[in-house]
């Protein structure tokens, strides 16, 4: 039975969005009205609602999906651990958005496969591997020019946002909540920028590993580590950034360096 105030809805990759949103009224769709360079704009139901979510929902290129506040509930396959592999919630692809929702018990969270992808105001109420992935797009291509902003993170047992490939990111005035690591950078993404975020009880604030971090206006409120560069990775102290009840605000390992400015 659905919370008290709440309709439920079930969606599926096998259905196409387009065809969810035709099929029922629920749903608005807004085209380019004779520009086709216009995105697309897709509004899910009224705020209130619970979508249930049974395969990874696909947001097409150009594509700007606008949750309108709802609960989106992952009931497909999958579990809640740290066993790769597992399906996403939402997969993004070039010049894609995806904004305005809130997530929960997503095996795998959301999947960046494009550049240009804008990811704005997204509550991760329980996240599980990963809330972002960042990686390769399907032709090989690193992901450039991803945004991420205004958006919550809870309860991470691992990552909330893992970069393995990309170039130009920007990681800007969100929150993450009790996540072993915020962000965690791999060796292949670059120009990463990561400022005024806050972030409250984490193991590693900012992992990187072989990549680049410029961080500035930061607040890190309770961590072990703060910054922690590792295996050639650099973190960039671009000042403003604050270290509240950090056992050890900067460690170094494996040639990794953290640079004050």
């Amino acid at each position: 039975m659905s919370p008290e105030g709440f309709e439920s809805y079930t969606m599926s990759e096998n259905v196409l969005i387009k065809s969810i949103i035709l099929a029922s009224p629920i749903f608005l769709m807004f085209a380019g009205c004779g520009n086709a360079n216009k995105p697309q704009v897709i509004r899910s139901p009224q705020e209130g609602t619970i979508i249930q979510v049974s395969e990874t929902v696909v947001v097409d290129a150009g594509v700007v999906f606008d949750g309108a506040g709802i609960l989106y509930d992952w009931v497909g396959e999958g579990d809640c651990s740290q066993t790769e592999g597992m399906p996403p919630m939402f997969r993004l692809s070039e010049n894609a958005t995806l904004k305005n929702l809130r997530m929960r018990n997503a095996p795998d969270g959301i999947h960046v496969r494009g550049s240009n992808v804008t990811i704005d105001n997204i509550v991760n109420l329980d996240v599980c591997e990963d809330a972002i992935s960042i990686k390769l797009d399907r032709n090989k291509r690193a992901p450039r020019n991803t945004t991420i902003s205004n958006s919550k993170f809870f309860d991470c047992a691992d990552k909330a946002i893992q970069i393995t490939r990309g170039d130009g990111l920007l990681i800007h005035n969100n929150e993450f909540h009790r996540c072993a690591k915020a962000i965690r950078v791999k060796e292949q993404a670059t120009n990463i920028r990561f400022e005024d975020n806050k972030i409250y009880n984490a193991k590693t604030a900012v992992k990187v590993t072989g990549g680049e971090v410029f961080a500035t206006g930061n607040l890190i409120d309770g961590a072990k580590v703060g910054f922690w560069a590792e295996q050639g990775g650099t973190v960039t102290d671009g000042g403003g950034n604050r270290l509240l009840g950090v056992s050890e605000n900067i460690r170094e390992t494996e040639g990794g360096r953290v640079i004050i400015e």
